[in-house]
C-alpha cells in the first residue's frame, strides 16, 4: 500500500516537522515512496518575488554503505517560506535517469542509456551517483498571488496561497565505499592541518555568503590524500555545509529571514560543520563565527620584527600571524633553543618585536609572551604566542615554534586521544616519569625503537637519554579516535579521569560538543565521554537513562506549570537527563527531553 502525504495547515507543517512520519510500504520491485519530513519555513513578505529555497535532501546519506536499502535514507523536503505539503511520491533514482534543467521542474527520464525503462532504485551500489527524487510537491500557507523563485523559475501562488506541480531533486550523492582508505579532516586554505577555524561575518549578508566563506577558508581533506596521488583514496566532502549553518544560525537564537539574510548575533557562535569522506567515515569541524573581525585590520595592534641581515623592520602584522621559526628574525636562534629542563627566556623574546595600538596610531605598546604550552622536560617544538592588545579590546598575536631541545633532531608528532605518559627505561625496567605529552606536540626521537615486552618504546630528548614514550604514538600506526557530535542535555561539570572535578566550568544544556571515541569508563566506574585532554563529560548528561514510569505522570515546565497536555502512562520508558533538579515547592524533577523546558516528577519512576 502506497500512502500520500498531505498537510491541511502550516501548523500542521509544523507538527509534521517535529513528528516521525509513518513509513510506507514499499515495493518488492523496486523502490516505492519514502516517508519524508516536511520542514516548515516562515510566512512570505506581500509585494516581492521570493526565493522559497524549496529544497529535498536527506542528512544520512554520509552513513549508507554498498548494498543498503534505499528505505534508510531519510529524505527532509524543506523550505525557506511557507509551509510545503508533499501530495506526491519521494524515490531515489540514478543520476544519469535524470534531466535537471538549469531552470524549471527536473523530470525523470524515459529510457535509460540502454534503452530500458527506467525505474526507482531499491538499492544502492558504490561508485553511483544518485538522487532524491519528489515530483507533484505543492505548498500552501503562501500569499494571495504572491510571486516565488522555484527551481529558478518565478511563479505565482493561486487565490489561496497555493503552488502546486513541484518536482523537487537532491544534490548528487554516494554511498559509502568502504574498500576506500583515508578519515575526513580539514585544511585551512594554506594547505595547513585545522582542528578548528574561525570566520567574521563583516561582510557577511545571508546564509548563502556564510557557507561560501566557510568553504573558502576551510576544504574537506582525506587522509589517505588525493585521488591524483592514490586512486584507493576515499574523497572528502563538507555534504551538509548550509543545513550545518542554518542549524547553527537557529542554535544561536539567529532568526534567517525569508530571503536568507539574518541580523549578526552580539556574540559569537559555533557552527558545527560536518566532514565526511565516501568511505562512510565522519567527523565534526568546529568553526566560530565572530560578528566582527577577529583577524585584524588597521584598527588592531600593528606587531613588527627585523629579518636576520636586515636593518629595518618588516611590514607591520596584525589580527593571528604565524612565524614557521623565531630561526628567520635577527636575535632570534639566540633564543629558539632551550635546553631540555632549561627555562624560556620571554624577555628576550619580547625584545624582538614591538607593536604599536594601530596602524594611525604610532604610539608603542608592550607584548606578551605565553609560553604555556612549552614543556622543557621533553626535546620538541612547542607554540609560543606574542600578543598586543589595545584599548579598543583588540588583540594581535604572533604564534611561533619554540624549540626544546638541540637544533636539527629528527621531530615526530604525536597522536592521541589524552595526555601520553613518558616513561624512565632502566634496563628491562619501566617506570612512569611524572611526565607527559600532549596530542599535537612535535616531540624529538633519537634513534631505533626499543621492544621490552609487548610494547615498543622510541627514545626521546637526546641520544643518551633514558626517557621514552611508546612509539605507537609517534609511528603513525596508533589513529586517534574520531570526533562525534552530541548534545548536551542537562547542565554538565567537566571531570578528570578520576571523577574530580576540573576547574568551575560547565557545559550549559543543549550545547553540542565534540566528544573522542565511544563512551569509557572513569576510575569508579561511571559512564563518561572524553572531550579533551583529562576532561570528560558524565555519559548521563547526553545519553540519559531509561526509567519506567510506576504512576501515570504530567510533563512540567515549572513547578506550578505543564509543558503541554501529555499524559505519559503507567509503564512507559522515558529517556531522563543527568541528576534530579528540585523545585520551588521542594520535589525532585526528572529532565526529560528540550530545547523547551519538560520534567517529569521523580516520584513517578
Amino acid at each position: 500500500m502506497k500512502k500520500n502525504l498531505r498537510i491541511a495547515s502550516a501548523a500542521a507543517a509544523a507538527l509534521l516537522a517535529v513528528a516521525p512520519v509513518a513509513a510506507s510500504t514499499v515495493s518488492t520491485v523496486f523502490a516505492a515512496d519514502l516517508p519524508t519530513t516536511v520542514t516548515p519555513g516562515t510566512s512570505s513578505p506581500a509585494g516581492v518575488t521570493t526565493d522559497l529555497g524549496l529544497k529535498v535532501s536527506a542528512s544520512n546519506v554520509g552513513a549508507l554503505v554498498d548494498g543498503d536499502a534505499v528505505t534508510k535514507l531519510s529524505p527532509v523536503i524543506s523550505s525557506t517560506v511557507g509551509a510545503p505539503q508533499l501530495n506526491g511520491k519521494t524515490k531515489v533514482y540514478r543520476l544519469a535517469d535524470v534531466t535537471i534543467p538549469e531552470t524549471g521542474n527536473p523530470t525523470v527520464k524515459d529510457k535509460d542509456a540502454d534503452g530500458k525503462a527506467v525505474v526507482p532504485v531499491d538499492k544502492l551500489e558504490k561508485n553511483v551517483d544518485y538522487v532524491i527524487f519528489s515530483d507533484n510537491v505543492s505548498i500552501s500557507g503562501l500569499n494571495k498571488d504572491g510571486k516565488y523563485t522555484i527551481n529558478g523559475e518565478t511563479k505565482t501562488a493561486d487565490a489561496y496561497g497555493n503552488i502546486t506541480g513541484i518536482n523537487l531533486v537532491s544534490t548528487k550523492f554516494q554511498v559509502a565505499d568502504t574498500t576506500k582508505e583515508g578519515a575526513p579532516y580539514v585544511q585551512d586554505k594554506d594547505g595547513k592541518i585545522a582542528t578548528s577555524g574561525s570566520v567574521d561575518l563583516d561582510d557577511v549578508k545571508n546564509v548563502a555568503d556564510l557557507v561560501k566563506l566557510i568553504g573558502t577558508e576551510y576544504k574537506p581533506a582525506s587522509t589517505a590524500g588525493t585521488t591524483k596521488d592514490n586512486p584507493n583514496s576515499a574523497t572528502a566532502e563538507f555534504p551538509t555545509l548550509e543545513q550545518d549553518v542554518r542549524d547553527a544560525l537557529k542554535t544561536a537564537g539567529v532568526t534567517i529571514k525569508s530571503d536568507g539574510s539574518f541580523d549578526k548575533p552580539a556574540a559569537p557562535f559555533t557552527i558545527n560543520v560536518k566532514v565526511t569522506t565516501t568511505n562512510g567515515k565522519s567527523t565534526t569541524f568546529a568553526v566560530k563565527a565572530n560578528p566582527s573581525s577577529k583577524t585584524g585590520g588597521a584598527t588592531f595592534p600593528q606587531i613588527s620584527w627585523t629579518l636576520k641581515g636586515q636593518s629595518t623592520s618588516v611590514t607591520p602584522v596584525s589580527g593571528n600571524q604565524t612565524v614557521d621559526s623565531l630561526d628567520s628574525l635577527a636575535g632570534g636562534e639566540d633564543v629558539n633553543y632551550v635546553p631540555v629542563n632549561g627555562a624560556v627566556n620571554t624577555n628576550a623574546i619580547k625584545a624582538l618585536f614591538t607593536a604599536t595600538v594601530s596602524e594611525k596610531d604610532k604610539t608603542k605598546l608592550d607584548v606578551t609572551v605565553d609560553a604555556s604550552k612549552v614543556n622543557t622536560k621533553v626535546a620538541g617544538k612547542y607554540p609560543v604566542v606574542v600578543s598586543a592588545t589595545n584599548a579598543d579590546k583588540k588583540t594581535t598575536n604572533v604564534t611561533f615554534l619554540l624549540t626544546v631541545g638541540a637544533k636539527g633532531a629528527t621531530y615526530k608528532t604525536v597522536q592521541s586521544d589524552g595526555d601520553i605518559p613518558v616513561y624512565k627505561i632502566d634496563g628491562n625496567t619501566v617506570t612512569d616519569s611524572k611526565t607527559v605529552v600532549k596530542n599535537g606536540d612535535q616531540i624529538a626521537i633519537f634513534g631505533e625503537p626499543i621492544k621490552i615486552g609487548d610494547k615498543t618504546y622510541a627514545r626521546i630528548n637526546s641520544a643518551d637519554s633514558d626517557l621514552y614514550v611508546e612509539s605507537k604514538y609517534v609511528d603513525g600506526s596508533f589513529k586517534p579516535a574520531d570526533k562525534v557530535a552530541k548534545k548536551v542535555m542537562h547542565n554538565a561539570y567537566i571531570y578528570d579521569k578520576d571523577h574530580k572535578r576540573v576547574g568551575t566550568k560547565t557545559v550549559a544544556a543543549y550545547t553540542n560538543i565534540n566528544v573522542l571515541g565511544a563512551v569509557t569508563k572513569l576510575a569508579d566506574g561511571t559512564l563518561a565521554y572524553q572531550i579533551d585532554d583529562n576532561q570528560y563529560v558524565l555519559a548521563d548528561n547526553i545519553d540519559g537513562t531509561v526509567r519506567t514510569l510506576t504512576h501515570n505522570a504530567y510533563v512540567y515546565k515549572t513547578s506550578t506549570k505543564r509543558a503541554d497536555r501529555r499524559v505519559l502512562r503507567k509503564g512507559a520508558k522515558v529517556t531522563t537527563y543527568g541528576a534530579p533538579y528540585t523545585f520551588k515547592n521542594g520535589k525532585a524533577y526528572y529532565r526529560i527531553g528540550g530545547p523547551a523546558k519538560q520534567y517529569v516528577k521523580v516520584a513517578n519512576f
